[in-house]
């Protein structure tokens, strides 16, 4: 009838597996972002909320072959076809080096030759797998492994939906805390904040799961799934409360690692050291082998929360860094944060375009500085100063924890997404990091999941679910209850003088 609106169908394959699990209805014109929101379709990039600053909210549109920010985005068609979640790329969450197969993966299914092993319950002569998941704050990867030799045959990921509430750690065990009553939970039918964080995880992990059984693999054929992760993840993943870890002294559930079955599949848990040193970076340790011999060695993990490890084979201190979102975006297409904004934030002060305490010069600060689609306001340099003056204290103070003097630090590991991208010397013009480690440093890729699929293949899995000696005696260091903490992060915000 003249004057009534036409309504359109959306159709929405919710984890880029090449089918539509979702239809929803709207009316023509309505803006994309505002829809999805409207039927519980988390984008959990969109850390902006759709204000059309972070990008956070990309989706591939069929019809258009292209991909487009959903906040941007209007519904004109009677019939559309959405692709969220697109699987992630092997440089921007991965990094784990060559895979064997990076083009096109050997089907194991395709080879008689490799069917040679037996097992109980009826797979007889088809290869045992096995999954490995790194579960971040931002980003969830994981990596489908032969059991048999190690070889990695397939790498997934995406991004972490209970970005929806909260963009770092903090934010979510603060409403994993809220009951079933609060923040209109109940009249949106979603249960309690913790359940919510329950099935998100859930949620993801069994997207990558579909993901691997769309390649043709079997789930009769994956024997072991490992997961590394932060400790509030972690608790997030096993439905455990996270009340203990919203104040001091931030006592969590569990810290040991675990096991158990589902179906026919053994399920091993990482153990993590305490709240916020969790299982992501006792993985990268193992898988780096550090504290085996005399000299101090330190693995940096640099995410939205940054956690790190000073140790050597007698002792070590590790500790956390709270980045916030400066650093948690860094290698999302589009975003105002990250390596990119490192580069730009490096060359401008040595082009004088802002000064040692990151003070924007002349026209720069009212009009900023323009790095391609972004502009570098003054607001802007400052979380980047909070974020880079945080993880250059607790690296002061971790060595000063051992009376370590920087320069006998042996080496350096850079481990996550922002690492790999970052780019040294702009790093070192702005102060992240020390002129004592030029020369040390190593960039480590996600050891986190490195370590996970090294655990997949374990004979000793209880060894597995608890800490080595040196990472059990290692102290952990409260950055917020350190008395010198302070002193050392002002004296941190500032640039270093050239």
């Amino acid at each position: 009838m003249k004057g009534e609106k036409q309504m359109a169908e959306i159709y929405i394959d919710l984890y880029h597996s090449g089918m539509y699990q979702r239809m929803v209805r709207c009316e023509q014109g309505e803006n994309l972002y505002e829809v999805l929101t409207r039927y519980a379709i988390t984008l959990p990039g969109a850390v902006c909320r759709g204000a059309g600053v972070c990008r956070g909210c990309m989706v591939y549109i069929a019809e258009e072959g292209m991909e487009y920010p959903a906040c941007r985005y209007t519904v004109e068609r009677e019939e559309l076809h959405v692709i969220l979640n697109r699987r992630m790329d092997r440089q921007s969450i991965l990094l784990l080096g060559e895979v064997q197969n990076a083009s096109e993966p050997e089907n194991p299914l395709e080879h008689p030759d490799k069917r040679s092993e037996e097992h109980p319950n009826g797979t007889e002569g088809m290869v045992s797998l096995g999954i490995a998941f790194d579960i971040g704050t931002t980003t969830i990867a994981s990596a489908l492994v032969n059991l048999k030799d190690g070889q990695i045959l397939e790498q997934t990921g995406c991004l972490n939906r209970q970005a929806e509430f909260g963009a770092d750690v903090v934010s979510r065990i603060q409403y994993a805390c809220t009951p079933e009553t609060g923040m209109g939970d109940t009249a949106s039918g979603r249960g309690s904040g913790l359940e919510q964080m329950h099935q998100c995880i859930r949620s993801d992990i069994e997207g990558l799961l579909q993901f691997y059984l769309g390649k043709g693999y079997e789930k009769r054929q994956i024997r072991r799934l490992v997961f590394s992760g932060n400790t509030t993840m972690i608790h997030f993943l096993l439905g455990l409360s996270v009340q203990g870890m919203a104040a001091y002294p931030f006592t969590p559930e569990r810290l040991t690692g675990c096991r158990y079955l589902y179906g026919d599949m053994e399920v091993l848990i990482l153990p993590s050291k305490s709240a916020f040193v969790g299982g992501d970076i006792v993985s990268g340790v193992r898988y780096l082998e550090l504290g085996k011999g005399a000299s101090y060695e330190l693995l940096i993990d640099l995410g939205t929360n940054g956690e790190l490890w000073l140790l050597n084979q007698d002792r070590g201190v590790c500790t956390s860094t709270s980045c916030g979102p400066a650093f948690a975006n860094s290698v999302t297409r589009g975003s105002i944060y990250g390596t990119t904004l490192i580069d730009g934030l490096a060359r401008s002060y040595r082009e004088g375009k802002l000064d040692a305490d990151g003070l924007l010069q002349g026209a720069y600060f009212d009009q900023g500085i323009a790095l391609g689609e972004v502009v570098i306001t003054q607001d802007t340099v400052r979380q980047i100063q909070l974020a880079k003056a945080a993880i250059r204290t607790g690296i002061e103070l971790a060595a000063y924890e051992l009376r370590l003097p920087l320069e006998d630090i042996a080496h350096v590991y850079l481990a996550g997404g922002f690492g790999f991208h970052l780019d040294l010397e702009s790093a070192y013009t702005i102060g992240l990091f020390p002129e004592e480690f030029r020369s040390k440093v190593t960039l480590a890729g996600n050891t986190s999941l490195a370590g996970a699929i090294g655990a997949l293949q374990a004979q000793d899995t209880a060894e597995l679910l608890r800490l080595d000696p040196v990472l059990e005696e290692s102290t952990v260091m409260d950055l917020s209850m350190n008395k010198n903490f302070q002193e050392f992060f002002l004296h941190r915000i500032g640039f270093p003088a050239e």
